[in-house]
């Protein structure tokens, strides 16, 4: 289950999609909603195979780290503290601090162009036991089972600072050139907390953009409008929830005239690359069209398959399409069971909020499941209901619940 040094009295833990790194549909790491460790709803989601996030929005700060030469500089400025290891292929470790007085959400650390990892706090969030890691299918486990460690602003300030990064007053995400020939600080792409930023290979962000047919655009660019294409590809992968990093090892493949690779308008490169991956993950984020729910499973079809390009007097761009799925939200719930051994039969009965557009509505839905046994954190054992969320039927509004009780009633003296 859950490891014991990451609890905490706050609820800080969000229920994220299986074997995925992105929050279920309705659940965001800004907004939530959050659970403690031994909340039935999350121990239930748990036991289905679901991932679990934990939201940094306590005294809690992580650092993400990618490789071995970052891991030799926390240890050396930080020394050792809980750590969990992913189950990634490559070198995955998620080292956990306490510093309370910490500011921010997300700082990417690069060096020379390497991607040493990130440091999480605030509304940022890590996966953690037992979920499994996207790619591999291997679960997350404890690689140190040292307690928490607590360290200060300062002792933070000074690692970042080693590994070239500069840590300024507002916790803005900055890339210094370490190394570089121009040796200027260029900014680096904003991600948005909630974004599900996953790394993809260059073969799948290719399978995306030749879906949505904007290879084809690509090849019929001219200079005067490679700025509106580059935007266009970013974007689309952007609304896959595709991480920076993965966007920009795309676009580096472009045509080697293309602004992406010379710069535009006296910014540097890496300005002018970093400004277009921030503004189209942006413009993602803040897209009603969008959705983030499917990101992490290139078999799934999105939502908005209705999506396609148009060409006008201002260049290509993409149109939102009509196809727009409506948000489902479970208000409240009442679970009964026909008994309280493994397997009896159990029923779950939910009024759902929708939202579409700009219209609501409600609905109440059945939803059958088996009662599961589990094993807390605390090494006792507890009950859930493991409820089955496709097999669910609705059975009409609220207003109608009183005329389909009395329905089911009048049903069951009949089959009697």
């Amino acid at each position: 289950m859950i490891p014991s040094q990451l609890v905490s009295d706050r609820p800080c833990f969000i229920k994220i999609a299986s074997e995925s790194k992105a929050p279920l549909k309705g659940n965001s790491a800004s907004e939530g909603p959050f659970y403690v460790q031994e909340d039935r709803e999350l121990i239930g989601h748990i036991a289905k195979g679901g991932n679990v996030g934990r939201v940094l929005r306590d005294s809690l700060i992580a650092f993400d780290i990618d490789s071995e030469e970052f891991l030799q500089l926390v240890d050396e400025e930080l020394g050792n503290s809980f750590t969990v290891e992913s189950g990634g292929s490559g070198f995955g470790l998620h080292r956990y601090y306490s510093c309370p007085s910490w500011e921010g959400n997300h700082s990417q650390i690069t060096v020379d162009s390497d991607d040493y990892g990130s440091l999480r706090s605030g509304n940022s969030y890590c996966l953690v036991p037992p979920s499994k890691h996207d790619e591999t299918a291997k679960k997350y486990r404890v690689k140190s089972e040292e307690s928490v460690k607590s360290v200060s602003v300062s002792e933070v300030e000074s690692l970042l600072k080693r590994v070239g990064k500069t840590a300024n007053t507002n916790r803005r995400r900055r890339r210094l050139g370490v190394g570089s020939t121009s040796g200027k600080q260029g900014t680096e792409a904003s991600v948005p907390s909630e974004y599900p930023n996953i790394d993809r290979p260059f073969s799948e962000t290719k399978q995306i953009l030749s879906r949505d047919d904007l290879l084809h655009h690509l090849n019929k660019t001219v200079d005067s409008d490679w700025s509106g294409t580059e935007f266009l590809l970013a974007k689309c992968l952007a609304e896959e929830g595709t991480s920076a990093k993965s966007i920009i090892a795309t676009l580096d493949r472009l045509d080697q005239s293309a602004k992406w690779h010379n710069g535009s308008s006296g910014l540097e490169k890496v300005e002018y690359q970093s400004l277009t991956v921030q503004k189209a993950i942006e413009s993602a984020c803040n897209d009603p069209y969008v959705d983030f729910s499917n990101s992490g499973d290139m078999k799934a079809k999105k939502a908005f398959e209705s999506r396609k390009t148009e060409s006008g007097s201002e260049g290509t761009r993409l149109k939102g399409g009509e196809n727009n799925m409506p948000e489902f939200t479970d208000k409240e719930t009442v679970q009964v069971k026909e008994g309280s051994s493994d397997g009896d039969r159990a029923i779950e009965a939910v009024r759902v909020e929708g939202q579409d557009g700009s219209d609501s509505f409600e609905f109440v839905t059945l939803r059958k499941g088996r009662v599961s046994t589990v094993q807390l954190t605390n090494g006792e054992e507890g009950q859930i209901i493991d409820v089955d969320q496709s097999n669910s039927k609705s059975v009409g509004g609220t207003a109608d619940l009183d005329l389909v009780i009395e329905a089911l009633e009048e049903l069951r003296e009949e089959i009697n």
